[in-house]
């Protein structure tokens, strides 16, 4: 079956069309609405601005197919092959991507608003300037393995309420980045670029950061609670009232970040650099601060009781109404 015998059984009101051989073919523009296409082998197809709603493409072969602009809202993709394909500018709203495979795929500017994408492989992909607000990229044990999006460019991208539990987003490339009020809870960020992201009321719980560049970054009420930002750089962050309870923060950047209300309890910031930090208002109960680099910090009314803080510079730093490690408050 070539194409248009394909478009001449579906006008006719035939739709199943599972397991088709339609390799190469151009279907550009082409009315797909609702049509089982599941197991059809379409790679390389160019099917630019074709409409694929509610279209079953579980299992198909779209390898290196041509997508821009598709509509492809609502659709199957269950375990699809979507490596190398061009999906720039495609309609993915509500799509069904649980165990597709997306690595080097383009998806610039792409609409996956709510898609299903647990399980994922988007290694490599390029998702710059896509919107996957409340896209579901979950780690679910015994279910679905975290998304893989190790590589991944996600510059610009709207992430808004995202759920990425449990993800691995290894030097994943995430400037300016919007992934307010998402849940990266468990997710492998280590060595991520995510300068200047937007990341008010983020979940980072028990997430891994280390060595991550998160230069000013807005983490503004941020969940940081067991998080591990080893060699992190943090510097001109606004972690404005951020909790990061018992996070490892060891040889950290925070330089000239501003930290009022934040909550460090039981947090390990040793060797870290807080140089002109703003720490006004902040809890660092019990916290370990061996050899921290306060210099010139601002610590007003901030909550040193039981810290350690016998080895760390506080050389010019603002101490005015701290309570201090023995419980004392600095006049």
């Amino acid at each position: 079956m070539d194409a248009s015998e394909l478009l001449q059984r579906y006008q006719a009101g035939e739709i199943d069309f599972r397991g088709i051989n339609l390799n190469g073919a151009d279907l550009n523009g082409a009315d797909l609405i609702g049509a089982d296409l599941s197991g059809a082998d379409l790679a390389n197809a160019s099917l630019i601005f074709a409409y694929l709603n509610r279209a079953n493409l579980s299992k198909a072969n779209l390898m290196g197919t041509k997508l821009c602009g598709a509509n492809l809202s609502q659709a199957d993709l269950l375990n699809a092959k979507l490596r190398d394909a061009d999906l720039h500018g495609a309609n993915l709203y509500g799509a069904d991507l649980r165990g597709a495979d997306i690595t080097l795929a383009n998806l610039i500017d792409a609409n996956l608003i709510t898609a299903d994408m647990r399980s994922v492989n988007l290694s490599g992909a390029n998702l710059r300037g896509a919107c996957l607000r409340g896209a579901n990229l979950r780690f679910e044990k015994r279910c679905y393995a975290g998304a893989n999006l190790r590589g991944t460019d996600l510059r610009k991208a709207d992430l808004r309420g995202a759920n990425l539990t449990g993800a691995d987003l290894t030097k994943a490339d995430l400037r300016g980045a919007n992934l307010s009020e998402a849940s990266l809870r468990e997710a492998n960020l280590t060595g991520a670029n995510l300068r200047a992201a937007f990341m008010k009321g983020i979940f980072l719980t028990d997430a891994v950061l280390a060595e991550a560049h998160l230069r000013q970054a807005n983490l503004v009420d941020a969940k940081l609670e067991r998080a591990t930002l080893t060699e992190a750089n943090l510097a001109a962050a606004d972690l404005t009232g951020a909790n990061l309870t018992n996070a490892i923060l060891s040889k950290a950047i925070l330089t000239e970040a501003t930290l009022k209300r934040a909550r460090f309890n039981r947090a390990d910031l040793s060797r870290t650099d807080l140089r002109q930090t703003n720490l006004s208002n902040a809890t660092l109960i019990d916290a370990y601060l061996g050899r921290a680099d306060l210099r010139d910090a601002d610590l007003t009314e901030a909550n040193l009781a039981k810290a350690e803080l016998s080895s760390a510079n506080l050389t010019g730093a603002i101490l005015q109404g701290a309570t201090m490690p023995d419980g004392s408050v600095h006049e």
